[in-house]
């Protein structure tokens, strides 16, 4: 068994090179336009016909973005695997998280997809569309006690799609406040709401995060990331939307994700509470945990790495809210090749990799995540280190929500950060008319996608999603 090292995977802004490169492998016929029928897995047909005579080693080749950092946590779960089964083997090949679509396209190009594919729920809707993950209800309706039921709804949405499952999520997420609980005391400034108390409105988070901010740049309030999936924390609690509730059309051209959106442009441009895109470019540092911000807004992945970087008190609390009590959720997991030729061997790696009890021990204590089986959930609780109160986290999860595991994700992610790179990089752009662009831009890709995609399963099933 082997890996390789590598750096935590950032949550970024989809470049313009990666969505070409996804775009330029769809053209080439790879993608949507492959759609003809829903992979089966003849295993499931045939009993365990499919599967290595007993005692023969199989390996299987295994996409993956995982890093040094947490190669600890992911082993356990590796580990587990060759407990239960001495007879797989796992061969990591690792690929940036930015580059999973772009990778799984070329692959599939030249015939030579692994067997197992980690990708997060805005990935899986495209590849689970080109045929080239295999759908897993068979085995599950073989061994019902799997219970896909287990899996939170928010990140299930990218895995279970048309009324079929084609792969498995291990954590979901939401965002919130890590705060250096050393520079609140130090400004006089009061800590941010926590467990079983009321979010900071923006106004009270700007107005301490003012207190938290020196203007010499020596010292922000807050950090922000910067990506799709972080905005839309604030497009849904202005009431906005990216996606409908059919994921078939983009909804994103509203006066209420503009007004959530002008909020986090707001932050770094009018209130300069936090460094901008430009002042942020080529730094090496990590402002949190070297001191240089007194909040991080950042998800419940990062728990683990605060644990082993940070060496000043902080904690965990809400993300603050605009008009409505909403944020996003979403997540990774693992999906099995449609051209694997071990599906047996596969189906037990994943049904171990992504069960209950390796979950918690795998995601949830360590800290890596919040486990996606809500039965495992509450393992990340354990995990808190410094931070006493991880639980916000979970309980955001009350008010967590999904729109985004739609067929033409990275022409929509490419058409936002286009259009409003001006307003993100500036604070001059026209939000409102970056919108109706890329309202516009995405549901000419949507419907181009749809109109050649010949997935049965999907148009005899009326398209069904699980939107929550």
């Amino acid at each position: 068994m082997q890996h390789q090292q590598h750096t935590k995977v950032p949550s970024s802004r989809l470049s313009r090179r990666q969505f070409l490169q996804v775009s330029g492998l769809a053209i080439g016929g790879v993608a949507i336009a492959a759609c003809t029928a829903v992979p089966q897995a003849p295993a499931a047909e045939s009993g365990s016909s499919e599967a290595a005579p007993a005692g023969e080693t199989v390996t299987l080749r295994m996409q993956n973005w995982f890093n040094e950092q947490d190669m600890p946590t992911w082993q356990i779960g590796l580990d587990k695997i060759k407990e239960l089964y001495p007879n797989i083997e796992t061969q990591l090949e690792y690929n940036d998280y930015g580059e999973t679509a772009v990778r799984i396209m070329a692959l599939a190009a030249a015939g030579d997809l692994p067997d197992v594919i980690m990708a997060s729920n805005e990935h899986t809707p495209i590849l689970a569309c080109s045929e080239l993950l295999l759908d897993l209800n068979p085995f599950i309706e073989r061994e019902p006690e799997v219970n896909p039921d287990d899996f939170a709804a928010g990140v299930s949405q990218g895995f279970h799609m048309w009324d079929h499952w084609w792969g498995f999520p291990y954590d979901h997420s939401t965002y919130g406040i890590y705060y250096n609980k050393q520079m609140f005391d130090d400004a006089g400034v009061a800590y941010p709401p926590s467990e079983g108390e009321t979010p900071w409105t923006v106004e009270e988070f700007v107005e301490a995060a003012k207190q938290l901010t020196k203007p010499d740049g020596s010292q922000w309030g807050a950090l922000l990331p910067t990506s799709q999936y972080f905005d839309s924390c604030f497009i849904y609690s202005a009431g906005g939307r990216n996606f409908d509730d059919d994921l078939r059309n983009c909804i994103i051209d509203s006066p209420e994700t503009a007004a959530g959106l002008q909020v986090v442009v707001d932050f770094m441009h009018t209130h300069k509470i936090a460094p901008t895109p430009a002042e942020m470019a080529g730094a090496a540092v990590d402002y949190f945990s070297s001191g240089l911000a007194a909040m991080h807004l950042d998800g419940q992945w990062a728990l683990q790495g605060k644990n082993a970087t940070v060496d000043f008190p902080f904690d965990i609390a809400y993300l603050p809210i605009i008009k409505e009590k909403r944020g996003v959720t979403g997540g990774s997991g693992f999906c099995i090749s449609a051209s694997t030729q071990h599906p047996e061997e596969a189906w037990n790696w994943l049904k171990v990799y992504t069960s209950g009890d390796v979950l918690a021990e795998m995601v949830g204590r360590p800290g890596r995540g919040i486990p996606a089986r809500w039965s495992a959930t509450p393992a990340y609780l354990e995990a808190g280190g410094k931070a006493e109160h991880p639980s916000v986290f979970i309980e955001q999860l009350g008010w967590a929500f999904n729109d985004r595991s739609v067929v033409a994700f990275y022409e929509f992610v490419d058409s936002y950060n286009r259009n409003l790179a001006p307003a993100f990089e500036s604070g001059e752009g026209d939000i409102a008319a970056a919108l109706t662009t890329i309202q516009a831009e995405t549901n000419a890709a949507m419907e181009e996608k749809w109109s050649s995609c010949k997935l049965q399963i999907a148009l005899e099933n009326g398209l069904k999603a699980c939107v929550v």
